[in-house]
């Protein structure tokens, strides 16, 4: 009688290989597919990427690897610059600033 192996074997690494560093996929980047359409990736792990693809609202996503796979990086920015770059006190403010100068036209 043979005994079925379930499951992955103890020297199965089950991490997905994504290529060097730099390849890694983290918010504010940006990346496209093979057909050009850009994409924005919103949040990524070790397992899971999720973007959102230009012109559409819905958020996507996708193992690392698949993703890695079919998509190409087209602007690097560290972690510092996108998040200057997406401040969210300075979009209140904004929005502050606005809702203010609306109220004050509409008087």
């Amino acid at each position: 009688m043979n005994k079925k192996l379930a499951g992955h074997p103890p020297e199965a690494k089950l991490t997905p290989k994504t290529g060097s560093v730099d390849n890694t996929p983290y918010p504010g980047q940006r990346w496209k597919d093979n057909r050009g359409q850009g994409v924005t990736v919103t949040g990524a792990s070790v397992y899971r990427v999720k973007f959102v693809r230009d012109g559409y609202e819905f958020p996507c996503e996708m193992p690392t690897a698949r993703f890695c796979s079919e998509f190409t990086l087209v602007e690097t920015r560290t972690f510092t610059e996108w998040r200057d770059a997406a401040n969210p006190l300075e979009k209140t403010r904004k929005l502050r600033e606005m809702i203010a100068a609306r109220r004050e036209g509409s008087k």
